[in-house]
């Protein structure tokens, strides 16, 4: 591969979008009303470089190209080797074209770039999870002052019901998250698999992997957050069926086990701190992948997923027995922080097990992206 790929697609990406004004493209369920565009600033060399390229023939007025799309390319510049680097790692077009949409999408924002997830289909979807859940049976999220709704998943075919939000729920339970469909064979959980939940929120992840992996499978789901950790076990409670399938650790995944890590409590957005405490602090015990699986004596793990706000990398290098013995097939956020893009996957690549990188989007803002890796 060029080893400026990445480099061309982003620009062809950039001059497609650079006239676009979406009044569509903001969720304000998520994030509250619209906020006006930030403008940046722009100078430096890869101006230069962007100008030569656009200036050969074929490309017709460069000059103006570049001075309007000065933004952009000010927010790749720092990272360009890395993602070049990147694109040559993934393993197919469907990842490659999404990178390149991602990085417009953040250097140009939600006026100028529509990511993929934003069509009609998933917008209808959302309605349908919107239709089976309740406005009188609410319980308090503790996050943003979000209500969770009851949902009843039965009439859509899936014999679950919890609390949860309807847009949430439509990411696990409809376009389901932490699937991805590739060759040779989707990323997902399957029977008898045994799943660890690293970052189990509200426990409808844990659920939905419940489901797939049937009675001969196990879910360990690792959450510490005290709000959390209620409304994952009221759900459990609504689902007996599933509820023996799933066991909660109660710790915080890093790369060392036995350390106290003190967090402000912030619902799913719960960060950990780090060893100082602060005036309004609590504390959690730190434990890694690998001692979780050694002290429970698990046969072993095939599927790993990760959203731990930002602590995914540090996570699963406490995971490297694991990595290394069973091979696991891995969903790992990367959106919590730019450079968790480059740093997941070199470090997967590092141990030299053979993984294969695939890049998913599940929503139209930035959160939700997720790094599948298989040795498959």
């Amino acid at each position: 591969m060029k080893r400026d790929a990445f480099f061309k697609a982003f620009t062809a990406e950039v001059c497609s979008n650079l006239f676009n004004d979406w009044s569509d493209n903001y969720d304000e369920s998520c994030y509250g009303p619209e906020p006006k565009e930030r403008v940046l600033s722009n100078e430096g060399s890869l101006k230069r470089r962007l100008r030569s390229w656009l200036d050969q023939p074929g490309h017709q007025n460069g000059a103006e190209v570049v001075a309007i799309f000065r933004t952009a390319f000010d927010f790749i510049a720092s990272y360009l080797e890395r993602l070049e680097h990147l694109y040559a790692q993934l393993a197919d077009k469907e990842s490659q074209s999404l990178l390149v949409k991602l990085m417009a999408f953040r250097a140009l924002g939600h006026r100028k770039v529509k990511l993929p997830f934003n069509t009609p289909e998933n917008r209808q979807g959302v309605v349908r999870y919107e239709a089976v859940s309740s406005t009188s049976d609410c319980i308090e999220a503790g996050f943003s002052g979000w209500k969770l709704r009851r949902i009843d998943l039965t009439t859509l075919g899936v014999p679950i019901s919890l609390y949860s939000l309807p847009w949430t729920t439509f990411l696990q339970f409809g376009v389901q998250q932490y699937r991805c469909d590739c060759a040779p064979h989707a990323i997902e959980p399957v029977a008898g698999d045994y799943v660890l939940d690293g970052g189990a929120g509200w426990g409808d992840t844990a659920l939905h992997f419940a489901s797939k992996v049937g009675q001969g499978g196990h879910v360990i789901s690792v959450e510490f957050t005290p709000t959390n950790l209620a409304i994952m076990r009221k759900n459990f409670e609504l689902n007996p069926s599933l509820k023996p399938r799933i066991e909660i650790v109660e710790n915080a995944l890093w790369d060392k086990s036995g350390n106290t890590m003190f967090y402000s409590e912030n619902g799913p957005a719960t960060r950990l701190g780090g060893n100082n405490p602060g005036a309004t602090d609590t504390s959690v015990v730190s434990v890694t992948i690998d001692d979780l699986v050694k002290t429970k004596k698990l046969p072993r793990i095939d599927f790993i997923k990760m959203d731990v706000e930002g602590a995914e990398l540090v996570a699963l290098k406490g995971a490297e027995h694991t990595l290394r013995r069973f091979k696991p097939k891995l969903a790992i956020c990367v959106y919590h922080r730019l450079e968790d893009f480059f740093d997941i996957p070199d470090y997967l690549a590092s141990l030299q097990l053979g993984y294969r990188f695939f890049l998913r989007h599940f929503t139209i803002h930035i959160d939700e992206t997720v790094l599948f890796a298989t040795v498959n």
